[in-house]
């Protein structure tokens, strides 16, 4: 009943009376889309990116420079295919210009920021207009799993740190009261807390679960080894970190509802969520151009994996053109039986940083550990860390079940993977920090070559931009109330 008012009447008013935005028409308009053909959405696409690109070189210093070096410009853009001779945007890019890549056109900025696995937070800017078109997005894409907004949703997600004051911490309160969600603090997911935890999800009752995958995963075996009863929610949303079958499997058994993986972040916010067929993620296709590309800048074959390269379509403010986000996919856009004509992104990898490398030249994916660790299950909690080729440390948080031999197994499985010339180290700790954003770093590589990377899909902290969440604005944002 609430659910319905809630869309019809109270967003509304908020949306277009209160705040006078145009996020519902933009959501109308990508609920109509989504069932174009593949023709028509990317004819579409093809004209938002010359529209942008004429805007960049016509109002953005730092673009226009970097199109006339590369000899490029809108006019030559006669099909997505010529896009490729544009010049790629990096975070060092936009760490050293970010004010000449603004627009000198009268917007209205917003400004946001990452967080860094090298702690050098990446500060970037996008217009009000095109931050509604993000929301819209994620209101269709969550829609899918049956969490549009208006259904009573519980987040197990990252939460503010720090001294909130007392205004802040009311005001989080009536939003969340207003958008009927129930929040749950990933920062503090310990064995000691979790029937605590799950008590709050028993008494939310919540239509649908938005959770980080990791935190969701450990609940789902803390409930499992314990029998408890839980609650089964309509679907469950999952995202900020990579999702792995095993790990899906686990939470529909536990929770009893399907788990809807989502990919996103904070620069984009949602990039890709699946429908009810489950056979990838579908783009946000009307806002962002996705590129899979090799190291030297080319289009991946399909089915081998290349760095993700994201063009923002209606950033207006600071556009993003062909944007390196330090992610790694599978390439190869398929269709999906649902009907739609978006793309699928059949697997977003990991982090290009994830990939260990050993003293005899191998190289290890940093999703080689979820799946091997999964079967030792005294293992709670794990990291791997890397600052030598030839040194591998796997810092572990163990319950007493914990045996010598399974140490002796766990090193020989690892040692079988990485060769005889790499030392492993079993560290034993007591807890593993979080990031800042309430996310387990599964993998630590600093290698002396490294050039410091920020980890942008995994530390996001905003609805949408990896599965949901609630953001603390920033001093120039125009903090988002529903949704």
């Amino acid at each position: 009943m609430y659910g319905t008012l809630y869309r019809r009447v109270l967003l509304p008013l908020f949306e277009r009376g209160l705040k006078g935005r145009q996020t519902l028409r933009y959501w109308r308009e990508a609920e109509l889309s989504q069932w174009w053909d593949a023709s028509r959405l990317r004819e579409f696409q093809l004209q938002a990116l010359r529209n942008l690109l004429r805007h960049a070189a016509e109002t953005c210093p730092a673009h226009r420079e970097r199109f006339t070096r590369a000899g490029v410009d809108a006019g030559s853009l006669h099909t997505l295919e010529d896009f490729q001779r544009w010049p790629l945007m990096t975070r060092e890019i936009i760490r050293e210009q970010r004010f000449e890549l603004r627009s000198i056109a009268p917007f209205r900025l917003l400004t946001k920021g990452t967080g860094g696995s090298s702690g050098v937070p990446l500060q970037f800017d996008l217009d009000e207009a095109s931050h509604e078109r993000r929301i819209a997005m994620t209101h269709r894409g969550y829609g899918w799993a049956g969490g549009e907004p208006g259904t009573k949703q519980l987040y197990v997600w990252g939460s503010h740190v720090g001294q909130v004051p007392r205004w802040k911490q009311l005001k989080s309160s009536l939003h969340a009261r207003f958008n009927r969600h129930t929040m749950i603090s990933c920062f503090d997911f310990r064995p000691e807390t979790m029937r605590g935890h799950l008590e709050r999800w028993n008494r939310c009752r919540p239509e649908v679960v938005v959770a980080y995958t990791g935190p969701l995963y450990e609940l789902a075996r803390y409930v499992e080894q314990h029998r408890l009863e839980v609650f089964a929610p309509r679907s469950i949303i999952v995202g900020a970190e990579k999702l792995h079958d095993f790990q899906r499997e686990t939470m529909q058994r536990v929770f009893g509802a399907p788990v809807f993986e989502t990919y996103g972040s904070r620069e984009f916010m949602l990039i890709g969520a699946e429908c009810e067929r489950h056979a990838g993620l579908h783009l946000s296709m009307e806002n962002l151009l996705v590129e899979i590309l090799d190291d030297q800048g080319q289009p991946v074959p399909a089915g081998q994996e290349g760095n993700v390269v994201i063009t923002d379509l209606f950033n207006y403010g600071m556009p993003f053109i062909r944007y390196v986000n330090g992610d790694r996919a599978i390439a190869g856009f398929e269709m999906c039986p649902c009907g739609r004509g978006l793309p699928l992104l059949k697997q977003v990898v990991g982090r290009q940083l994830d990939v260990l490398e050993t003293a005899d030249g191998r190289k290890i994916p940093g999703e080689f550990f979820p799946h091997l660790l999964k079967e030792f299950p005294a293992i709670r909690r794990f990291q791997v860390v890397q600052r030598d080729p030839s040194l591998i440390t796997l810092r572990l948080v163990t319950s007493e079940a914990f045996t010598d031999s399974d140490r002796a197994m766990l090193t020989a499985e690892v040692m079988q993977k990485t060769g005889t010339e790499t030392e492993i180290v079993l560290d034993f700790v007591d807890d593993i920090p979080l990031t800042r954003a309430g996310k387990l770093k599964v993998v630590v590589r600093e290698l002396p070559d490294d050039v410091p990377a920020d980890v942008s899909a995994t530390e996001a902290v905003e609805p949408g931009a990896e599965a949901g969440g609630r953001p603390e604005a920033s001093p120039s944002e125009t903090p988002i109330l529903p949704g």
